[in-house]
């Protein structure tokens, strides 16, 4: 038995580090591999009750900072102290100088640093403060793994580091027309009434401003029209604002952190998705594996466009332009199946059934980069 333990910013639905942990989870060999986790942030136990009813732990500890360093320090040097770990899987690049540095103290064979980004941070400052630590961080790691070329390239180098795709149930998420059916009819929503979603954390990476500029202009447009946000985050009261300002709210539906995302792909016409940086995207290859119409900025990696239902529109013409794009797309909407889309994500490489044997061989230590 392989035990490995995962370290995440956080550990609750709405975030795509968090799904892609999940997805490996659900489909790696529980008799040969044990899964861990450490945590930040944990707002609920949906995640946290599978790895627990799998005989796995979750850890919560302190929000990472100045004041809580040492703190963390202590309470991460004991628990490698009492339990013993074969791996230990990093998803933080600005905390790994600390996590595993402390685990190569602690003779840990295998110490993965996992890249999802392209960039150090939103902010100029907090990319200054990144800088150092993540070059200190990657000294400790002896595999680089990212979720794409974009991110892999940003943080080892070409060369220096192998992909894993955040890959997917092809099969949860695949189009199912009487499923479309029915979450429209939960909702109260006409077959003609275009539905949007926006799926993705509320911070200024994910641009969720920008999206609702996108969606008043459809409203000009579609004036029964839809908006539905799945995420939350430190911009919801400012974006809840912004939506009564612009006269909007009516229109649009805030769900918060959705534990299962399908019916929302489903049930949707289009959905947007115009980051301002991206390691890869994994909302936008779940929602293109249901044959939706995905709308996305020109940040989001080459890798994640899996399919002929992906529209890559820079954010620089403005919202107004997204949508009349997007008006036009909804005019075609039944131009190609939507069943199409499982297929043609499936050929792009993104089954997780695929994959997770690539995840076992890393974990078995097959893997230096």
């Amino acid at each position: 038995m392989k035990h490995i333990l995962h370290i995440l910013p956080q550990f609750h639905p709405g975030g795509g580090m968090e799904r892609m942990v999940m997805n490996y989870f659900d489909y790696i060999d529980h008799s040969e591999y044990s899964f861990d986790v450490l945590t930040h942030s944990m707002n609920n136990d949906y995640y946290s009750s599978k790895i627990e009813e799998n005989h796995g732990n979750v850890f919560v500890l302190p929000h990472f900072g100045f004041t809580t360093y040492r703190q963390i320090e202590r309470r991460f040097d004991a628990l490698l102290s009492d339990r013993r770990y074969d791996v230990i899987h990093c998803h933080m690049a600005n905390a790994a100088f600390l996590y595993l540095k402390i685990a190569k103290k602690h003779d840990i064979p295998i110490r993965i640093l996992h890249s999802h980004q392209d960039r150090y941070a939103d902010t100029v400052s907090h990319s200054l403060r990144n800088v150092p630590l993540v070059a200190l961080g990657r000294k400790y790691a002896n595999v680089n793994l990212a979720c794409s070329c974009a991110a892999g390239d940003f943080l080892f180098g070409k060369g220096n580091y192998r992909v894993l795709r955040n890959a997917i149930p092809i099969e949860h998420y695949q189009y199912d027309a009487q499923a479309r059916r029915t979450w429209r009819n939960q909702q109260g929503v006409t077959a003609e009434t275009p539905v949007f979603i926006y799926v993705g954390r509320l911070t200024p990476q994910k641009n969720p401003k920008f999206a609702l500029e996108v969606f008043s202009f459809l409203l000009q447009r579609y004036p029964t029209a839809r908006l539905y946000i799945a995420g939350s985050g430190e911009l919801e009261s400012d974006l809840r604002h912004q939506a009564d300002s612009m006269r909007i709210s009516p229109n649009v539906h805030w769900l918060g952190n959705v534990s299962d995302v399908s019916k929302l792909y489903q049930g949707a016409d289009a959905m947007l998705f115009p980051s301002k940086y991206e390691g890869l995207g994994i909302a936008a290859v779940e929602s293109q594996t249901a044959g939706l119409a995905t709308y996305l900025s020109e940040f989001v990696p080459e890798e994640a466009v899996v399919s002929n239902f992906a529209h890559s529109i820079p954010i620089s013409l403005g919202a107004d332009t997204w949508a009349s794009r997007i008006a036009e797309g909804i005019e075609t909407i039944n131009s190609t199946p939507r069943t199409s889309g499982a297929e043609q994500v499936r050929t792009a490489g993104f089954d997780i059934k695929e994959n997770t044997g690539i995840l076992e061989e890393i974990y078995s230590g097959h893997s230096k980069l």
